[in-house]
């Protein structure tokens, strides 16, 4: 790798914030392990400090092209970054997602035959347990009954807008991919973009990566390969309070469900409407049983959100009308 080209098959994306030992200690290394070799490395750094800059200068048999980011959130961070890539492909990982030594060669022979859209090696959530306790069994079952999503055999948007996801991914098709492994043609990103309207609480945007990729799969096909592998860490930090992350629980997946469920299928706000009683119902026990107030106080913020978009875009709408009238 040069850093002169003007092209190459493979630009991995690595959109970071305060998690250099993630990416000193994980993606990094991972990467310098790999059998494909037509590939470039961008971080784009929302760090508030120098340290994943010093990181990146321990590693130059990448020649990682390092960037300062202009704007924090993860939507915004790789609407950016992919401007400046120069791969056919873009890869975006997570700063603590390690990639299997074959991983990059496993995309690009998967992507250079123009069969799918998009593709992954299938991941393994390295933290992730289920719990074997009364309390996990019935959060599981209410979750399952008000379509809340969460742990399932494959990766599946439910009617409610929200997804499922598996503990460990097998090889087949996907309706959505991981924000910490997905692979896509650069040339989309001309007509397509992670929708910053996701980072409403903070910069972690709850669901771009499924909203993103959802939009693909109801175009062509995901796929989750049967060669490679990536381990996602679950590195802490980045994805702020847990108020803002409740409220994005509940505000992302209504955008997600309205932006690419509902145009389809008129009859899926049952089962929306069906979620917002299970979500209220679980925040609820939470308070009564763990004098926990945050989930409920995320919904109520959430719910705030979705009257003022909700809102604007009647706004948006008359003064629309109103032009059209007044030609």
């Amino acid at each position: 790798m040069e850093e002169a080209q003007e092209s190459c098959k493979i630009s991995v994306i690595i959109a970071t914030r305060n998690r250099a030992e993630a990416l000193k200690n994980i993606s990094l290394p991972s990467l310098l392990k790999q059998t494909f070799k037509d590939f470039e490395v961008i971080v784009w750094d929302a760090s508030d400090n120098e340290d994943s800059a010093e990181v990146v200068k321990r590693f130059p048999e990448l020649e990682i092209r390092y960037f300062k980011a202009p704007r924090v959130g993860s939507c915004s961070q790789r609407n950016d970054a992919v401007k400046e890539a120069r791969g056919e492909i873009v890869y975006f990982i997570d700063d603590d997602s390690e990639i299997s030594p074959d991983a990059l060669e496993a995309i690009y022979e998967a992507m250079s035959k123009g069969e799918i859209v998009g593709c992954s090696p299938p991941v393994i959530q390295k933290k992730f347990t289920i719990k074997e306790g009364t309390n996990s069994k019935f959060v599981a079952f209410i979750s399952k009954i008000f379509l809340l999503g969460g742990f399932g055999r494959s990766r599946v948007i439910l009617k409610s807008g929200r997804n499922q996801f598996p503990l460990s991914d097998k090889p087949g098709t996907a309706q959505w991919l991981s924000g910490c492994s997905m692979a896509f043609y650069r040339e989309i990103f001309n007509c397509l973009s992670f929708d910053e309207e996701l980072q409403r609480f903070g910069g972690y945007a709850l669901g771009e990566d499924v909203m993103f990729s959802h939009k693909l799969y109801q175009q062509g096909e995901l796929l989750i390969l049967s060669k490679g592998q990536v381990i996602h860490h679950q590195a802490g930090g980045g994805r702020g309070n847990s108020t803002n992350l409740a409220a994005a629980t509940f505000f992302n997946f209504f955008l997600i469900w309205k932006k690419t469920v509902l145009p389809t299928d008129k009859k899926s706000i049952f089962a929306f409407i069906l979620s917002i009683f299970g979500s209220f119902f679980l925040a609820l026990l939470v308070l009564l049983f763990r004098r926990n107030l945050t989930p409920m106080k995320g919904i109520f913020l959430g719910v705030k959100e979705i009257l003022n978009y909700t809102f604007k875009l009647k706004e948006r709408f008359k003064n629309k009308n109103e032009n059209i009238n007044l030609h």
